[in-house]
């Protein structure tokens, strides 16, 4: 049964995540729209390069918010019980590897393309509907709409 799986003692280890992933989020972001001056954005090899000061370069060297950020959004996914999410968490990495090797002179604007592509992996899991078939008694709402049964 899904509900004796580890993971439900997970559970607090996933909103701790949430909630730190979230708060960071919100001091990288949200700066920036309280003062647009400390966000310059240049052309670089016709790609648009988003350079500037952010929050936590206060807090920590710059060469440590990108590790952190996405130790925020990959470890989570690949944490999960559900092996399509996982799948997820792996398409994040290959963005970041893809984005870091090839792409670093214009890095945040090529990964947020990357991950927004990867979103389209994410988007196709809830689709078709993939954790319903790990997980039924979670899920079984999704399973009989999907089979045409109520």
């Amino acid at each position: 049964m899904c509900w004796s799986h580890p993971t439900v003692r997970a559970r607090p280890c996933f909103l701790a995540f949430a909630l730190i992933g979230t708060g960071f989020g919100v001091a990288l972001y949200v700066p920036h729209v309280l003062n647009p001056d400390w966000i310059s954005v240049t052309i670089n090899q016709d790609s648009l390069a988003y350079e500037g000061t952010m929050l936590p370069d206060y807090l920590m060297p710059r060469e440590l918010t990108c590790p952190v950020y996405l130790f925020l959004i990959i470890v989570p996914p690949l944490m999960s019980r559900y092996l399509h999410v996982r799948y997820f968490g792996l398409t994040i990495i290959a963005a970041a590897v893809v984005d870091v090797l090839l792409l670093r002179y214009a890095n945040i604007s090529f990964f947020c393309l990357l991950a927004g592509l990867g979103t389209l992996h994410l988007i196709y899991i809830i689709l078709r509907n993939k954790c319903a078939r790990e997980c039924p008694v979670l899920f079984a709402w999704r399973l009989s709409c999907s089979h045409g049964t109520t």
